[in-house]
């Protein structure tokens, strides 16, 4: 469990890019100028995005296009990366330990948060709000006390798909601390317009992927309006939570 001593990775991340509100990101400097360990993993942080720039990067965007197993419009990065091309997709699923989870006090009940990264701008997406083409999303959820998750999608375009676990066929296995978990890694938007909405399946025992796929795809075939309108799927978890965004024109 994360110290409550310390800043998470997340916020590490977000001041990096100058994405805190000033109070914050003062009292965030001033924690890093005493505290030699927050200190160290910042600048870890800061020498894995500059790695990934000079090496990764380049190498990254020569490699030739490959048809996605689930859907070619996402693909994982770890958080000490930045975004490759997004036909990396089914070739590159790349993992980096997480040693610590985000700053946030539960508050009782579910929880489904999402935060997007785009330029040098890092920030918690609102409902509603919208997105761009190869803005980097991540996720943080928390179960209330039921140890699974699926995180399942449906967007405009008709297309449904599991983000979490990324092309799994059934949920995934939370911490159990009872604290909200800042899932690895972030998806990279497509440039398909329209809304896009994200159900976090919280359950205690785990659900496949074709367990709830007609439902999704039964709000699939109601379009655009029903995709923004419908908050609830019609499938045996224990508890959900729903977030809805737009995809603006590329």
């Amino acid at each position: 469990m994360n110290s409550p001593s310390h800043v998470s990775n997340l916020k590490l991340e977000a001041l990096s890019m100058d994405a805190l509100p000033p109070q914050e990101r003062d009292t965030t400097q001033a924690h890093l100028d005493a505290c030699l360990t927050c200190r160290a993993r910042a600048e870890e942080l800061a020498s894995y995005r500059r790695h990934f720039v000079a090496y990764v990067l380049p190498r990254a965007d020569a490699l030739p296009s490959r048809p996605a197993p689930w859907s070619s419009r996402w693909r994982w990065w770890t958080p000490a990366l930045a975004a490759c091309s997004a036909a990396l997709l089914a070739v590159a699923l790349v993992w980096v330990p997480m040693p610590e989870e985000p700053e946030f006090s539960p508050k009782g009940g579910t929880v489904f948060q999402l935060f997007a990264h785009r330029g040098e701008r890092t920030w918690k997406v609102e409902e509603g709000e919208a997105l761009a083409p190869g803005d980097q999303v991540r996720f943080v959820v928390e179960g209330e006390g039921l140890p699974f998750v699926l995180v399942v999608s449906v967007d405009g375009a008709g297309q449904v798909n599991t983000y979490y676990p990324f092309g799994g066929t059934q949920s995934g296995l939370l911490p159990s601390n009872g604290l909200p978990v800042e899932i690895p890694g972030s998806v990279v938007l497509d440039n398909a317009p329209g809304p896009e909405r994200l159900f976090a399946l919280f359950s205690r025992q785990p659900l496949t992927f074709e367990s709830v796929a007609p439902a999704l795809r039964e709000l699939s075939a109601g379009g655009p309006d029903v995709i923004r309108d419908r908050t609830r799927l019609a499938v045996p978890a224990g508890a959900q939570v729903t977030f809805l965004f737009e995809k603006t024109q590329p």
